[in-house]
């Protein structure tokens, strides 16, 4: 088998939604404008705990990563902001890696800011914040009424550019640009990880998203499309990278996939049908128009996209099971049936890492967890190397904080010495001058 690494995304779904066969009589989708009079406290509390709880409890079961996305102004995901969610799970985890896919950067006023929260984080967490820079879809761009959609894709780029030199380079520095004009660019605190976290972009298979990914040697997050049109996308990522002078390593694809695994072929399908049935029906019922507002792709892309049978290109609420089986979107089934499906869809596609969505929106968290204990157990181990060990625990130990004498051990020395101006005039050195034979002036 080939090695991979595995990631857990949920969703944290709300639903208590009404069926796509009566949406119309309240909402023309549940995506974005669902009247808020369907949301129920308790449950929304009951969902967010399970959604949280579920997510950090994929460390014990050794997976390399938990993933979580951010929505808005709608039932598909009560994760409104992802930095919060991912300082929670760093609060309750040791090692795991953090997967943050969004924030959605056009949704801030200024890149800065955002800046600010992946460092927090970053140090939160002693560097496991993985970043995820989707565009966002075009709903998300209707719900916060930040951004022109027209006007998405330019100042994401001129965003992104930002963000980069701000985690990157020392300050203050002073930008300007179209988008945004900042005198004092200085970013405090700075991220653990050199020179940023890792960066992953989902996309669709827009050219633009893909050749990004390329020139920055970011990780390709590839959505669900269309088999033949995910591995054309693919194709054409590597030849993007090629372009840019290298051959990406399998680990820069990750491919994301909805899984279910149980005892046997048939109690998986029994389990877990129902639950995709939903997804497919409620979960993105949005129309086209609300996915990619006028001007949020290229011309070329959107035409790309519907020409070659691409990402929302059809009707997904018609899908069934075998419509899913088929197109490979579902691997489900025994640990034998799931690891062979899995070894054969990661090696068409050459990805190296496998973003496994493990709660089907609908799916009450003990059957959420019963399949991915089994897939922990008894999948995982196919395609890791001999101890089984997820990515964290082969190296250096990352836990959330360290001890005082680790961090003494650590530093590389204080560039000033914290100090104070005392009533007779001497300048001190604040952490010593509680004892009086050692208050004495200090050189700045």
């Amino acid at each position: 088998m080939s090695e991979l690494e595995f990631y857990a995304f949920h969703n944290g779904a709300y639903p208590w939604v009404p069926h796509k066969s009566v949406i119309g009589e309240h909402s023309r989708t549940n995506f974005i404008s669902l009247p808020t009079e369907f949301y129920d406290e308790a449950l929304a509390q009951r969902a967010m705990r399970d959604f949280l709880e579920v997510l950090a409890g994929c460390e014990r079961l050794g997976y390399d990563g938990v993933l979580h996305s951010e929505q808005h102004n709608g039932p598909i995901g009560l994760s409104a902001q992802g930095m919060v969610t991912s300082a929670y799970l760093a609060a309750q985890t040791e090692r795991i890696h953090i997967a943050a896919v969004g924030p959605i950067m056009n949704a801030y006023l200024s890149p800065i800011r955002l800046a600010e929260e992946v460092a927090m984080v970053d140090m939160m967490s002693n560097g496991r914040l993985i970043l995820g820079l989707p565009m966002g879809l075009g709903a998300q761009y209707h719900s916060y009424g930040v951004t022109n959609p027209a006007d998405a894709r330019d100042r994401f780029k001129e965003a992104h550019d930002l963000l980069i030199r701000a985690l990157t380079e020392q300050g203050p520095f002073a930008y300007e640009g179209e988008w945004f004009n900042v005198p004092y660019v200085n970013l405090w605190p700075r991220p653990v990880q050199k020179p940023h976290p890792p960066i992953w972009i989902p996309a669709a298979g827009s050219r633009e998203s893909l050749a990004m990914c390329a020139k920055h040697r970011y990780v390709y997050q590839a959505i669900l499309a269309p088999r033949k049109t995910l591995l054309r996308n693919c194709d054409l990522f590597r030849e993007l990278c090629a372009e840019e002078g290298y051959t990406p390593d399998p680990r820069q694809i990750a491919a994301v996939l909805f899984v279910h695994t149980a005892e046997t072929d048939e109690q998986a399908r029994r389990e877990a049908e129902p639950h995709y049935a939903w997804i497919m029906q409620n979960f993105f019922r949005s129309t086209f128009q609300d996915a990619f507002a006028p001007g949020h792709v290229s011309e070329s892309s959107l035409r790309g996209m519907a020409a070659g049978g691409g990402y929302r290109s059809r009707d997904i609420s018609e899908m069934t099971w075998d419509d899913l089986v088929a197109e490979e979107w579902l691997i489900a089934g025994s640990p034998d049936t799931v690891a062979e499906r899995l070894e054969q869809v990661t090696s068409e596609m050459g990805a190296g890492r496998v973003i496994i969505d493990i709660d089907h929106g609908s799916m009450p968290r003990w059957l959420i967890e019963k399949s991915a204990s089994i897939f922990a157990e008894e999948v995982m181990p196919k395609f890791r190397p001999a101890g089984g060990k997820p990515v964290w625990a082969r190296g250096e130990d990352r836990r959330p904080y360290t001890t005082s004498s680790e961090i003494a051990a650590r530093t590389g020395g204080a560039r000033a010495v914290p100090a104070s101006q005392l009533m007779n005039g001497d300048i001190v050195d604040t952490r010593t001058a509680h004892v009086p034979e050692l208050r004495h002036p200090v050189e700045l």
